[in-house]
Order: C-alpha cells, then structure tokens, then sequence
C-alpha cells in the first residue's frame, strides 16, 4: 500500500530528525536504528515495533495486530509487535514511544557497563604469560574418580 510506505518515510524522516535515529536494514527489510538497534521495521503488510508495558498491550490490542519475530521464526518475540496496514495512522504514536524505548534500553544487554581499566603489561615475561600454573585439586574431582559399586 503506497500510504503505508509514505507514512513509514515520513516518520521515519522525524526520528532522523528529532530523536538521532538512522536508517538501515534488518534481514532486508527496511528498520530505524537507534544506538545500532533496530526499533522499527516496515514489513510488506505492516510494520513491527519493538515495545514493552502498556503501549505494547494496546498495540498488541489492536485488531490483526500479533507478535512478531525478527528472524521468521514460529515463536514470536514477546517485544515486537506487528501492526497491520490499516492502523497505518497509529504508527507514529508506536514509533516515538519505542524510539524513547530504545534509548533507555531494552533490557539487560543494554544496561551500564563499567569500563576495564587497562593495565600496563608486566616487564617479567612470566607474568605476560597466558598460562600460568594454579593448582586445580579439589575435592569434586577427586570423588569423580571414585568408581561407584553397583549393587
């Protein structure tokens, strides 16, 4: 559908804008990226955003509205939601919302992580080594080697 398609451009061209999306490609479908993660995809029949809480209840409310994987796979991601063309008109209250989404992060993979703090490398090639000898007895092991005795 050709509204479809000018409302996703349009859209789109507001989330380059005003929220530092970009666009790209997911398993060749067209998706706005934010941080390098896709948060909205044009489907030939509709289109996905990723969502969590109660936006993505009422998305998933919606009337041909299911949910949706990514990949194609027959178990859908419980974040994407597939919106159908005929709720085109909903799709930048969907888009924005999952656009402010994406910058918090999703989930766990997206949380702080603190920065390793590089070391200088020690002058003594013993201690550059990858291997170095620990001793590895314990008990666990030991009762590993124990034979059992059937009865």
């Amino acid at each position: 559908m050709a509204n479809a398609r000018t409302r996703y451009d349009t859209i789109c061209e507001y989330l380059v804008r005003h929220h530092e999306a970009s666009l790209g490609q997911l398993y060749g479908k067209p998706c706005a990226l934010i941080k390098g993660h896709a948060f909205m995809v044009f489907c030939f029949d509709g289109m996905a955003f990723r969502l969590k809480g109660r936006v993505r209840l009422q998305a998933s409310a919606l009337p041909g509205a299911r949910y949706w994987d990514p990949l194609g796979r027959d178990v859908p991601s419980m974040d994407w939601v597939h919106v159908p063309e005929v709720h085109f008109l909903r799709w930048d209250r969907f888009a924005i919302e999952s656009a402010k989404l994406s910058k918090e992060g999703f989930g766990p993979r997206d949380l702080y992580r603190p920065k390793v703090e590089e070391s200088s490398p020690p002058a003594d090639p013993a201690e550059r080594s990858i291997r170095r000898l620990v001793p590895s007895f314990s008990l666990s092991k030991l009762w590993s080697l124990v034979p059992l005795v059937g009865k």
